[in-house]
This record gives C-alpha cells, structure tokens and sequence, in this order.
C-alpha cells in the first residue's frame, strides 16, 4: 500500500490493477482509497471505519455527505456509511447511535495490504477503549472489510468477537447506516418489507406494519439484523 494526499472529491487516477492507496483528506484525516482498472473507486476514513465515496466507473458519487459533515475526531460525520454498533437507538450513557463511528480504527497488519487478482480491499479491526468499557463494559474485537469488486460492487463484511475473560454473553445492535445519493427522492422505492412491523422513529418509536397500519403492541415486534 503507498501513500498519497487527496480528497474523495478529486477523480480518481486511472490504475491498471486493483490498488488501496493511503490518502490524507479533510484536516488530516487518514483513509484508504480502493481503486478497479474499469474506474470504479471507494474511500474508507479509519476514523470510524466509514467509507465517505463509492464511485462508479463514469465517476458519479453513489453516496450522500451532507455540506454540513464535520470531518474532525469525535464528531458523527453525517453521510457515507456509517457504522453503528453496539447501538442502534438513543437509551443509556452510551453515544446515540454508538460509539464505533466515534473512534479511530486500526489497519488489521495481520493481513496482506496487497490486493487479491480480482479485489481491492482494507481489513480495520476495532477495540474498546477505557471509556467505552465505563459505558459498555464488554471487551470485544471488531474486524471490518471492505472490499470493492471488479463490477463497482461494494461489499463490507463485519464479524464481531466476544473476548470477556468470563465468557460472558453480551448483546449489542448494529447497523451500516447509508446515506445513499438519490437524483429524486419521489422515485425512491423500498420493496420486500411490506409485511416486516417497525418502529417508526418520527411517530415516538410508535410500532407499525404496512399493511396492517400503527400497530397497538410490541408483542410480535422483532430485531433483525439484515436491512
């Protein structure tokens, strides 16, 4: 892996092979940038583990960031995919949302940073700090990869360990939160879920089922982790 400055703004550098570049963005934040010959790219920060740019290959941002995003430490970036674990909801002490979006990752040094013959992709791995056990008192690993397919696919893959001396069980949410790009927002359609009940968060967590309308108990409500 070498070591360049850019923003996930600038066009991506045509590449001849699938390559992870380390780039220097927005106040020195340091991210990975994976690139496919066919002009595909996407941009992962290692604060938060975010990926902030999936481009296809004409150059088009498939990702919203929002104009009002703060690019500095300790601060949510409001755009991209941002990770939320161990919490999808605003209950406790622990940061609405979690704190994995909070925190800088660290590059998994276990793993070849040389790309596969097909694949572009960085493994960052996770690890509690002493604040984060005050609120969430697990120890835990949490190895993320991103991977950018030869096609512009994007894949993340997480896998989380429970590493309490104990043995101890914990449960935690989790969520990659996409901001996608859309040119139209009335043209936006979800399908498959139309008999899945939510909460929905703008009516007070009111549960509700599409075809069923607000729903009068929690009793058959179930978490799923697959959105």
């Amino acid at each position: 892996m070498s070591s360049s400055s850019s923003s996930s703004s600038a066009a991506a550098a045509p590449v001849e092979r699938p390559s992870a570049v380390f780039s220097i963005g927005i106040n020195g934040l340091t991210s990975v940038v994976l690139s496919q010959p066919g002009g595909y790219s996407a941009e992962v920060l290692l604060y938060g583990g975010q990926v902030i740019s999936w481009k296809n290959k004409r150059g088009d941002e498939l990702l919203f960031i929002s104009k009002k995003a703060v690019f500095e430490p300790y601060n949510p970036i409001r755009g991209g995919i941002p990770i939320c674990f161990p919490k999808f909801i605003n209950n406790g002490n622990t940061e609405q949302l979690g704190f994995a979006r909070l925190r800088f990752w660290e590059i998994d040094t276990s793993i070849d940073l040389t790309t596969s013959s097909d694949e572009a992709s960085i493994d960052l791995i996770l690890r509690p700090t002493h604040d984060d056990l005050l609120n969430f008192p697990n120890q835990f690993e949490f190895r993320l990869r991103v991977i950018l397919e030869p096609n512009g696919d994007l894949k993340m893959n997480s896998h989380i360990s429970n590493l309490n001396s104990d043995g101890k069980p914990f449960t935690f949410l989790f969520s990659y939160h996409t901001y996608f790009y859309v040119s139209d927002i009335s043209e936006v359609r979800i399908e498959g879920l139309e008999k899945v009940d939510y909460l929905d968060y703008l009516q007070n967590n009111h549960p509700f089922n599409l075809l069923k309308g607000p729903m009068q108990s929690l009793s058959n409500l179930k978490w799923t982790g697959c959105i």
